[in-house]
């Protein structure tokens, strides 16, 4: 049973200390980042609850329950709230969102009675919560019984789990977790590792309810303790195996966030391979080409150029993110350097710049009708794009903004 309790204490710290990061981090996405600090923040002093029940530590249990009882209402919210922002790339809360805030401020009220208690009284509670050890207690002074404010509690947090897997699941996250492995796998082990962690909590509240508060007894608390412990393990030795999906979401550093936006290392490389062919067409044309190039007479280069545009626009062919100035030189009947040429010359951009501009296009006509139930990510493939990076940098430069600053505005 004390390892357990050290494993708990390890873990209520590391989690605490995340929090402070994460609250205080400017780097990244800071609503994301208070999010995720509330909820870490909210699990590490629950965790310390436990830990001073299961040693008999009245004054911190008297601490901890009444800083903690009402905002754990809120950890089902936070969690939501973090998922659809972290897939819809959301950067702050909406109005409606504070809806989500009804369920603390009952919680809250509930709470108000207990601090009018005269001092044996409170003393005669929180001795009945550590002899019972749990949360689950027969005594009740709040505005509503003590059992249906627990039960409320952790109905709303089986709701707001539901929400949450079946926003993930609608999303396409899964579907297009080659495209960015990191990011769907943060996301996905972080749903997965706080569901685990919360449904031992739920089936301990059912025993708890169906034995009765009278009949509690020290198995119950092993077995939740014990449940709790075996999930931490097996999270600590998840990251200590797979330690970069951690790396720019909780671990945060400088230089993760100027080059990553966050992406693993194949979409890096796609990226790079884009970069550099934007590069090697932004110099083309060479000296012979423009002598090849000049043959044409300005009417041809004119109707040439209206008929590239038209392919573009009525093919679409950019929404293969393969689609290369070769591809349109095929369709074209014309070589390729032709065709550099009169982009370069005649439309004022290259390859690369030219075709990622018809995708953003599409990205803004088709992102408000798809992000109900789409990722970004997923939406940014659809309209042609190899990989989250090349999407942001050519989203940015075409509009200036990034898609949470465009939309929002």
């Amino acid at each position: 049973m004390e390892y357990n309790l050290y494993i708990f204490a390890f873990s209520s710290f590391l989690m605490l200390g995340f929090s402070v990061h994460m609250l205080f981090t400017t780097i990244g996405n800071t609503y994301l980042n208070k999010l995720l600090a509330a909820m870490m923040g909210m699990r590490g002093l629950q965790m310390l609850y436990y830990i001073a029940i299961n040693t008999g530590q009245t004054f911190f249990v008297s601490i901890i329950i009444n800083s903690l009882g009402s905002f754990l209402f809120m950890y089902g919210a936070f969690l939501y709230l973090y998922i659809r922002g972290f897939i819809r790339d959301e950067s702050r809360l909406q109005k409606k969102d504070l809806l989500h805030l009804i369920p603390f401020l009952i919680a809250l009220i509930d709470s108000i009675p207990y601090y009018f208690l005269d001092a044996d009284t409170r003393a005669n509670f929180i001795s009945d919560v550590i002899a019972h050890r749990a949360f689950f207690v027969s005594d009740s002074f709040g505005i509503f019984p003590y059992y249906l404010i627990s039960i409320f509690r952790y109905v709303l947090l089986v709701t707001y789990f539901i929400l949450s897997w079946r926003l993930v699941i609608k999303s396409g996250i899964i579907k297009f977790r080659k495209t960015n492995p990191i990011v769907t796998n943060w996301i996905l082990f972080f749903l997965l590792i706080t569901t685990l962690s919360n449904l031992s909590m739920v089936v301990n509240f059912i025993i708890n309810i169906s034995a009765g508060a009278s009949t509690s007894n020290l198995f119950l608390s092993n077995y939740r303790v014990f449940i709790q412990s075996t999930i931490l393990l097996g999270f600590f030795g998840y990251l200590f195996y797979n330690p970069k999906i951690l790396y720019g979401f909780v671990f945060v550093s400088k230089e993760f966030a100027a080059t990553l936006k966050p992406m693993d290392l194949d979409s890096n490389e796609s990226a790079y391979s884009d970069e550099l062919i934007e590069s090697q067409e932004s110099k083309k044309p060479p000296r012979a080409t423009r002598k090849q190039a000049l043959t044409f007479s300005e009417e041809e280069i004119v109707r040439i150029k209206e008929k590239m545009i038209s392919l573009i626009e009525t093919e679409k062919p950019f929404l293969n993110p393969d689609f290369s100035v070769g591809d349109l030189a095929a369709k074209m009947g014309l070589p390729s350097h032709h065709c550099s040429y009169i982009l370069n010359e005649y439309v004022g951009k290259n390859f690369r710049e030219w075709v990622n501009e018809y995708r953003v296009e599409f990205f803004i006509a088709h992102y408000p009708s798809l992000i109900a139930n789409q990722t970004i990510v997923a939406i940014a493939s659809k309209s042609g794009f190899k990989n989250k990076n090349t999407f942001y940098s050519a989203f940015e430069k075409v509009t200036g903004q990034t898609p949470s600053q465009y939309f929002d505005s």
